[in-house]
């Protein structure tokens, strides 16, 4: 598999304008589809998405030596989680920092050679090292990276901490949130009814006007929503798998990279599948899945239709909902897709003139940038910046405002943009939103529903994870759990037949 082309991603210079698409990814797969089953051909497994979910189910799957047909819509691997290349930067689009502490994706990276491998994303040698901090009601400052980590982690540390136990009272056990034997549901539930206003508005007496803006920005950085509508509980549970301390904040969420990229990960993995006889279509989306006795039949756009006795659905929640099923999901889990996660972020690259940024961070707020970080020096010689910024609804379209998206970096520091590299997973029809933070309620509601099966289709995705959901490590998660699955029912199957013969 060559390195080419995909048609995701923007690209914005001042002399070309937007232009969507044409950037150099790993993940792109040549040719675009391998399969040469007979017409009605009926698989072990389809696995639709070739995102982590999809791409660890088909690997397992593989593995253990089930027919697998995987099906994608777009031209690569990687889902919300892709890799470009451009003026010697790799460029992570979607999900980036790794760690130790996510078991599933460490276990992937030892597999696959890539666990010492990696890049930092701060440097600190670079002359404007320092922070910038511009919030309501306080004067902006220009300060250090360690005093601007203690007033966000002073600020964080007062608001999650909801039980007087920094969260190991109310959750010890964030991969079971729900039902588990230390803590009562009742007691879960009541603590997911609160949005992270209800929280801030109990706590806000206790900081700074400067502790408040770090604070508020933060939650909407994290969420991608706003603070009405994201759920006190999923912040309560990122900092319990952060081991109960802000300290693991860096390393954990904006720290380790890796140095071949999240694409050459995907890549080795779907490369292995590929050798152990997977058959794919990518540009293949899909329009209807149908149960019948025995096996699964699911459509193609395009008309073609594909048949298995399982099928693994990794397609994200809010993408849900265009997908017809037949017999149709449950009243309950209809409503979870049509309420959907909150989760409309925006990340945009940039290079910026001269190398001084690579070792500034810094925050704005209110801003359609809220938060940039440096992180590295391209082969011609400037700052490449991240930026961030929550759901701004219709207000800010960076492929249509790049105007504004120029703007917004400026806002957060002088700077001279030369280029700005993006996806934007808010209008992507494949995504229709970043990784999924959830509302108040909808933990306790949703879940259980969201995890369940649907007759032969099991339901797979970062997006509901037990774990470090809305994360790489979630995605890997689930795509092993519905493999485990799909293939001890297949060794039962097998075990009775063989019984039933004699």
């Amino acid at each position: 598999m060559v390195t080419t082309k995909t048609q995701d991603g923007f690209t914005w210079t001042r002399a070309t304008g937007v232009r969507l698409g044409n950037l150099q990814c790993q993940g792109v797969v040549q040719p675009p589809e391998k399969r040469d089953a007979p017409a009605g051909h009926i698989y072990d497994a389809i696995v639709i998405g070739a995102g982590y979910t999809g791409l660890m189910a088909a690997r397992e799957m593989t593995d253990r030596r089930l027919s697998v047909l995987m099906l994608e819509a777009r031209d690569r691997v990687g889902g919300r989680t892709y890799t470009v290349e451009s003026d010697g930067i790799l460029y992570e689009m979607g999900g980036t920092w790794v760690t130790h502490h996510m078991a599933y994706l460490f276990t992937e990276m030892i597999r696959y050679e890539m666990d010492r491998d990696l890049l930092i994303t701060h440097h600190r040698e670079y002359e404007n090292d320092y922070y910038t901090l511009n919030v309501p009601g306080a004067n902006p400052r220009k300060i250090t990276h360690e005093e601007g980590g203690q007033i966000a982690s002073r600020a964080w540390n007062i608001f999650v901490n909801v039980d007087g136990a920094n969260c190991r009272r109310i959750c010890p056990l964030p991969h079971a949130a729900l039902d588990n034997v230390l803590v009562d549901r009742k007691t879960v539930e009541g603590y997911d009814k609160m949005s992270c206003q209800d929280r801030f508005e109990e706590i806000k007496h206790l900081l700074t006007n400067e502790e408040s803006g770090v604070l508020v920005a933060l939650l909407l950085h994290i969420s991608g929503g706003s603070m009405e509508n994201t759920s006190l509980w999923d912040m309560i549970r990122s900092h319990a798998l952060m081991s109960y301390s802000t300290d693991n904040f860096g390393p954990i969420w904006t720290t380790y990279k890796l140095r071949e990229g999240q694409s050459e990960l995907a890549r080795r993995m779907f490369q292995d599948s590929v050798n152990h006889g997977l058959h794919y279509a990518f540009k293949t989306p899909i329009q209807s899945i149908h149960n019948h006795e025995g096996f699964s039949e699911v459509k193609a756009t395009s008309g073609l239709s594909f048949r298995a006795r399982r099928v693994v659905c990794t397609i994200p929640l809010n993408v849900l909902r265009t997908i017809q099923f037949n017999p149709p999901l449950s009243a309950e889990r209809q409503e979870a897709l049509n309420i959907g996660h909150v989760n409309f972020m925006t990340k945009i690259h940039a290079e910026v003139a001269g190398t001084g940024l690579a070792s500034w961070n810094g925050m704005r707020y209110p801003n359609n940038l809220m938060f940039g970080y440096g992180d590295g020096i391209t082969t011609n010689g400037n700052a490449h910046i991240v930026g961030f910024g929550k759901n701004e609804g219709t207000n800010f379209i960076p492929e249509r405002d790049p105007e504004e998206a120029v703007n917004a970096f400026q806002k957060l520091h002088p700077m001279e943009v030369k280029k700005m590299i993006f996806h934007n997973w808010a209008t992507d029809p494949y995504s229709r939103g970043g990784p999924a933070w959830w509302s108040p309620e909808y933990m306790s509601k949703y879940q259980d529903v969201l995890q369940s099966r649907h007759g032969n289709v099991l339901f797979a995705s970062a997006d509901w994870a037990h774990g470090w959901r809305a994360a790489i490590d979630g995605a890997l998660e689930q795509g092993a759990l519905a493999a485990r699955e799909i293939a001890a029912e297949k060794m039962e199957t097998e075990q009775k037949t063989v019984k039933s013969k004699f």
